[in-house]
Formats: C-alpha cells, structure tokens, sequence
C-alpha cells in the first residue's frame, strides 16, 4: 500500500514517534509521500516558534531531513477537480472541513494513495478517501 503523510502523520514522524517509526519501517520509501498543504502547515507551525531559538533550528532541520527523503505529490489537475467535488459534496452534507484538509484528500485520492492520518474520523467524512491509522 501507499501512504500520503497528513500533518499529523509528518509531526509523529519529525517527533519520531516509536509507533509511527514502526510503521513505516514495513514500507519503501517510495510507498511514503506527502503533499504540498502538509508541507505547509508543517513550515507555519516551525515559523510561530521564536527564531533565535535551539527548537525552531531543531525542527527546521528535522524538517528539512524528512523532506529530502520524501517525495511530495504535486497538486494536478486531477487533484484540483477533486478538491471542488469533495468541498461542495461536503457543504452539502453539513460537514465541513479546513480548505487544507480538503486538498490533502484530493490530492491523495488524485494520486490513488491512502491518507496516513492520527485523524481517521475526521478524514472519515471524505468520500473516496481510504485513510489508515499508524496505531
């Protein structure tokens, strides 16, 4: 199987949760990705933290590490087209969620990969969406 890293996901992994480590270490690297709004919440979260300080250099680098190795999935034309199926189907439903959170399902589901996600009931409400829990 292959796995698009959420936010939640790529935090366990820069934290270096055992659970998620461990997970992980039955796959290829090339089974492993995440997206670009992954990528970004990730850099908004490092950047609320003080700059002179020895964490925000820390995670910087982790950061950095775990993207030198990853692949990131490029927002298509598929993944834009799934975005707008998803936000108005879920509007319609009365289940909103974060336009990022949407756009991490499109591009997931445009890629044919399951999401990676601690948030499994969140992501639940996606349709088409496979997502998997690392615990």
């Amino acid at each position: 199987m292959r796995y698009i890293l959420d936010t939640t996901a790529f935090s366990a992994l820069m934290r270096r949760e055992v659970s998620i480590l461990r997970f992980l270490s039955h796959l290829k690297p090339s089974d492993i990705a995440t997206v670009p709004p992954v990528v970004a919440e990730i850099f908004y979260g490092i950047e609320r933290v003080p700059k002179d300080s020895r964490k925000y250099h820390l995670l910087k680098a982790e950061a950095k590490r775990i993207l030198d190795i990853l692949e990131i999935m490029p927002w298509t034309l598929e993944a834009s087209l799934r975005f707008g199926l998803i936000k108005s189907d879920l509007e319609r439903r009365g289940n909103r969620i974060s336009d990022f959170d949407v756009a991490i399902a499109a591009i997931s589901i445009a890629h044919q990969r399951s999401l990676l996600t601690k948030n499994i009931r969140h992501f639940a409400r996606v349709r088409g969406l496979e997502s998997v829990s690392w615990e």
